[in-house]
């Protein structure tokens, strides 16, 4: 009983702790994206402050020198006159 019990009480925080963290964490469609700095390579901060009024292409990769991940900070680069050409600003970052 007393398992039962604690299983049934673990489930309910779980779900209690999943949907507070969607509801906090989402912004609203149409509304600026939250403001976040985070430190690059060299030590230097970039913040989202920073591109305030520019379209701004955020993506995230897992890990440095993979195969995919290179690939497509290749694709970027590649591409990266088309995005400037219509304001866009390319930030990639390694979680």
């Amino acid at each position: 009983m007393k398992k039962i019990f604690l299983s049934i009480i673990v489930g309910l925080t779980t779900l209690a702790l999943v949907e507070a963290a969607e509801t906090q964490t989402q912004p609203e469609p149409g509304k600026p994206a939250p403001d976040f700095s985070l430190a690059t390579g060299d030590g230097s901060q970039v913040s989202l402050k920073d591109y305030r009024g520019k379209w701004i292409v955020l993506y995230f990769y897992p890990k440095d020198f993979t195969s995919g991940c290179t690939m497509e900070a290749r694709n970027f680069q590649r591409d990266l006159a088309k995005y400037e050409g219509v304001g866009a600003v390319i930030l990639g970052v390694s979680v």
